[in-house]
């Protein structure tokens, strides 16, 4: 459904995204994985040009690619139509209430009238358990729920896939769950999702395919019972025995 084919990014001299080549079909559940620096979050805002790449292309369904480098602005609207992206801290407007943070994308960017934006954003905060939040301005809420209200801004215009990039890291433990909780029921639901993050257990539990980056490449990927029981490269091994001590046996 996406496929993203030889993503290269760099700043200056400092190389980021070596070569990045990746295919996601419509309901995968795909988690990026990889230590602080290996490119993981360049590569989702290279994705949703929030970063101009260097080189590489992104293509829905088969349709014909689009430039990661050069696309036109209108290229850039059309691929930003059909895709979410939830920050790590919010980005929410703090001037505007819960169901108008979901509405605001939906009447100014994709024209839909307010009255029906307003029906969607309800929908979309009620899947999100905040019915009874739509009218508390981000102050007013807690992190968690920030999280949440950016979560129903996301796949409130039915995006075809959504990108997470560690959408749990900037919240206290006790907030995670909830936000997770989110997720699963989205995977559930079918949503196609490319996730950054460090949660081990909902790449395990939720993820259909785990994939490994460090120093800008791809290094392994697979389904999660495989990359957490029998990874095949060392770089793997080192990376999951220092972020999950004693949790897996890798002996093959």
């Amino acid at each position: 459904m996406l496929r993203i084919e030889h993503l290269r990014k760099s700043f200056g001299d400092n190389e980021i995204i070596r070569e990045f080549n990746l295919e996601i079909s419509r309901g995968d559940v795909t988690v990026l994985l990889g230590p602080s620096g290996s490119g993981k979050t360049t590569t989702l805002r290279c994705i949703d040009f929030l970063e101009r790449a260097d080189s590489g292309t992104l293509s829905f369904e088969g349709e014909r690619a689009v430039s990661l480098h050069s696309a036109s602005k209108r290229e850039i609207r059309e691929v930003r139509k059909r895709i979410g992206f939830v920050f790590q801290n919010h980005n929410l407007f703090n001037n505007k209430t819960a169901l108008e943070n979901v509405t605001e994308g939906l009447i100014a960017a994709r024209k839909i009238p307010a009255e029906e934006a307003v029906k969607i954003g309800r929908e979309a905060l009620r899947k999100v358990g905040l019915s009874d939040r739509e009218d508390y301005y981000p102050s007013q809420l807690s992190g968690g729920q920030q999280q949440r209200v950016g979560i129903a801004r996301a796949f409130a215009a039915k995006p075809d896939v959504i990108l997470f990039d560690e959408p749990t890291s900037a919240l206290d433990p006790e907030l995670t769950g909830e936000v997770l909780d989110v997720m699963k029921n989205l995977a559930r639901e079918g949503s196609t999702m490319l996730v950054v993050t460090h949660e081990m257990s909902f790449a395990q539990d939720v993820a259909n395919r785990v994939v490994f980056m460090d120093k800008g490449v791809i290094v392994e990927q697979g389904p999660p019972e495989e990359i957490f029981s029998r990874p095949k490269e060392e770089r793997t091994r080192q990376f999951l025995k220092r972020i999950i001590p004693e949790q897996f046996d890798y002996t093959i």
